[in-house]
């Protein structure tokens, strides 16, 4: 008996449903494409560093550095996306102050973390003086090579913090293991 063969205007229904198919799974399939783009750009580079500074903070060992823990006091530079991402953040916590260091010579209560966007070696130099205490964040490989201990970088398409250990040497605290796993220490970093 021969096999049984679908009459044409039967193939035709079939193969027009079969196209139809593969025409809404492709659909679907870049709308999920579209969608999780839209969210994956929803949290910009100033909302991930702002994060990013505030978790600095609880994972640093502070030891005798600071005084009293019960706030950490975050002081910022400029007036930039990342400072202002910060400061809404730290509104919302109360474990947490915030300082405008940039034109004000009045010194913040023992800053924990001091973020900078100053790349020149003397300006950096002049914030660890005025901070001894502080961890000093910036931006990019230059805050690094003028003497920072911390900066962002951007390493395959993501924001990672960049750490210069021989910066830290001799500072009054020290980096927890959770804070180094994530980031990536400098090539140049003679410790």
């Amino acid at each position: 008996m021969a096999a049984s063969v679908m009459p044409p205007s039967w193939q035709h229904l079939y193969q027009h449903y079969k196209a139809r198919a593969f025409t809404l799974w492709l659909s679907a399939l870049l709308a999920f494409s579209i969608s999780t783009c839209a969210l994956a750009s929803d949290i910009q580079d100033d909302d991930l560093k702002a994060v990013y500074l505030f978790r600095f903070a609880l994972l640093v060992d502070w030891k005798s550095s600071h005084q009293s823990l019960s706030q950490y006091h975050f002081c910022v530079d400029a007036d930039n996306g990342v400072s202002q991402k910060l400061k809404a953040i730290i509104q919302q916590k109360p474990q947490a102050v915030f300082h405008q260091i940039q034109n004000t010579q009045i010194q913040p209560p023992g800053c924990h973390i001091v973020y900078s966007t100053a790349d020149q070696a003397d300006q950096v130099s002049a914030l660890k003086a005025r901070f001894p205490d502080a961890l000093l964040v910036g931006e990019g490989r230059r805050f690094i090579r003028s003497g920072g201990m911390m900066a962002f970088v951007r390493m395959n398409n993501r924001i990672k913090p960049l750490i210069n250990r021989s910066h830290l040497a001799g500072a009054p605290f020290s980096l927890r293991s959770q804070l180094l796993s994530i980031a990536v220490i400098d090539k140049e970093d003679k410790a």
